[in-house]
């Protein structure tokens, strides 16, 4: 079984409650257990950088101890110097040699801890009156020493009382965030939940559905994509009933013929062999044009899918059209001109069925829109190292706004539906897909003077 989504509601919930639990749950362990060991470590480093700058002003000039004494008590950080001697048992002993500051400043130090233990960069702790930090540095080239030490005040009670300010913090956090997570989530959810039902309405084949756009910049981009598809999915419905209903008229008009004269030479024809063979040919021709539309529509099925690839092979272009003109001679016999000028040896890196294909719809396309001028002009000419196809007819102007229309399967103008000469309906749609196949520039003019020019241009092959 699928395993059901969470909602969006749930999840910016969930992920807000999650972010506000580690925040409280770092304030908390920051300031009830390591909160002590921050202030004391500060107040080692302090003492320290402090105790060393009064230290290098006083070697500098040692008979301003009392005045370095008293700018030190400014700190919260008692100095003095002290000497080391001996007694007649041989134990050492600090004698201090500013007593005076000493006397404002008196305390019980254990005198053997700090012979014993002191080291350079080494903080003392001494806590038998005070909590105290000393910090004790050797003057270099004398038996003495350089004292500094500094009061902590213990922080219990400070403790406590942040300890009850983070109760009142965290039962503050936990009801703004209940309030924010709603107001958040139906903010963020609501833009969503509305295009979500009208993206229902258009999966339900309602095509004139407005996607609102109201929310954050991404609801009103997804909306606008939205709107897009609904665009292209009413523009391809429409084609497929438009296909749908061209493909029927262009299967059931053939079939009808082929009924027709069927029928004709069973009950008309059984004696006329001259009758008969004329029927029988439209019935060929019929069922080839009936091979033919079921031929283009697999063709552009597969053009379209992606499923076709390109067998390129170097091919002459010009011998491909001028085999291809071959074939529409047959046309002159109903008045029509075909005019060419092909340039010799055009060789190109091409699909050569594909290509031959372009050269045949494009070719069947002119001719069937030539209108009562009947003449079409070909042409493939090189120009320095590209070739240019261009194939041209006298008849009716195609609007420029229709121009890009008529690459589709079965476009057509308001016109009836014309049944073609030569094709099927679907040959410029599928020149349009071996065009992009093969990535060629190509296009179509129209105007009164000119006629109408189908075009496309191909880089040739150099020849060694």
């Amino acid at each position: 079984m699928k395993k059901r989504s969470k909602s969006l509601r749930f999840n910016v919930a969930f992920y807000f409650f999650l972010l506000i639990g580690i925040l409280l749950l770092v304030i908390w362990l920051f300031q009830t257990f390591l909160i002590t060991p921050y202030y004391e470590q500060r107040s080692k480093s302090n003492l320290k950088s402090r105790a060393n700058k009064y230290y290098n002003e006083y070697i500098l000039d040692n008979s301003k101890i009392n005045e370095l004494s008293r700018d030190a008590m400014m700190d919260n950080i008692h100095i003095y110097v002290a000497s080391i001697e001996i007694n007649d048992k041989g134990e050492k002993h600090l004698v201090p040699k500013n007593g005076e500051m000493i006397g404002r400043f008196s305390f019980d130090f254990n005198e053997r801890e700090i012979l014993n233990e002191y080291d350079e960069d080494k903080i003392i702790y001494s806590d038998n009156n005070f909590d105290l930090y000393m910090y004790i540095k050797e003057i270099e080239g004398t038996n003495e020493l350089f004292i500094a030490s500094t009061r902590i005040t213990p922080i219990t009670a400070t403790k406590m009382i942040i300890t009850e300010q983070l109760i009142f913090i965290t039962i503050f956090a936990v009801v703004i965030g209940v309030i924010f997570t709603f107001v958040a989530s139906r903010s963020l959810s609501n833009p969503l939940e509305i295009l979500t039902k009208e993206a229902k309405e258009l999966s339900s084949g309602n095509y004139n559905v407005e996607f609102s756009d109201k929310g954050y910049k991404e609801v009103a981009e997804l909306a606008n994509t939205l709107s897009n598809a609904e665009v292209e999915i009413k523009r391809s419905d429409e084609y497929k009933r438009s296909i749908t209903a061209n493909i029927t008229h262009d299967l059931k008009t053939p079939l009808t013929i082929i009924k027709s004269y069927a029928e004709m030479i069973k009950d008309l024809y059984s004696d006329n062999e001259t009758k008969r063979n004329e029927a029988l040919d439209i019935i060929i021709n019929e069922s080839d044009r009936l091979s033919d539309l079921v031929n283009d529509v697999l063709l552009l099925s597969k053009l379209e899918s992606g499923s076709m690839e390109l067998e390129l092979s170097e091919i002459d272009l010009s011998c491909l059209l001028n085999d291809c003109l071959i074939r529409f001679d047959v046309m002159k016999n109903n008045g029509y001109v075909i005019n060419s000028n092909i340039d010799d040896k055009i060789i190109v890196d091409a699909d050569n069925k594909k290509m031959n294909a372009v050269f045949y719809n494009l070719i069947g396309n002119a001719i069937n829109y030539s209108g009562d001028n009947k003449t079409i002009d070909v042409s493939l000419l090189k120009d320095n190292d590209i070739a240019i196809f261009k194939v041209t007819n006298y008849g009716s102007v195609i609007d420029v706004d229709k121009q890009k229309k008529i690459w589709d399967e079965y476009y057509r103008d308001e016109n009836s539906h014309k049944r073609n000469t030569v094709g099927t309906g679907l040959g410029l749609s599928i020149v349009k897909n071996v065009f992009e196949l093969h990535h060629l520039e190509y296009g179509v003019t129209s105007n009164e003077k000119d006629g109408t020019t189908f075009y496309f241009k191909i880089k040739v092959k150099a020849i060694d």
